[in-house]
């Protein structure tokens, strides 16, 4: 058999199973990578929910809020807003600053329009604030459970 005619049969072959593997990866690869979106987005629900249900036991002291604003994040075409309390508290003998509002929510969170304004109103700057803290470690803290 001619060397050209083999080259030339084994490209036809080759095509039609590229071709095939192609159209599946159209198919498949999307729906691995929504799967995969999918389980990240589960599990930090989860550890958020861990996270939150682990707060519940923490014990809680007096702090004061030293920063509260409105913070802007545009994405592309769209800009999101969420709020940034800073506060300070001591635990254990040692001054202590947070940032976490609701237990839970730096691993996953859902913003509602305008609620960023509501909860920074709920934490004027200098007002005296209830902090939960993570006894084994507590530069983990929470405004909120």
């Amino acid at each position: 058999m001619d060397p050209i005619a083999i080259i030339t049969s084994l490209i036809s072959a080759l095509g039609g199973f590229l071709g095939l593997f192609g159209g599946l990866c159209a198919c498949i690869l999307p729906v691995v990578f929504l799967v995969g979106f999918g389980i990240l987005m589960y599990r930090r629900s989860q550890q958020g929910k861990a996270a939150k249900e682990a707060a519940q036991t923490w014990p809680g002291t007096m702090g004061t809020v030293l920063s509260s604003s409105v913070q802007s994040r545009r994405l592309g075409n769209s800009t999101s807003t969420y709020p940034v309390v800073i506060y300070q508290y001591q635990a254990s003998g040692q001054t202590y600053q947070g940032q976490t509002i609701k237990a839970g929510e730096q691993f996953f969170s859902v913003r509602i329009m305008g609620d960023a304004q509501a909860t920074i109103a709920r934490y004027p700057v200098g007002a005296q604030v209830m902090v939960y803290y993570n006894p084994a470690n507590p530069k983990e803290s929470a405004l909120e459970r």
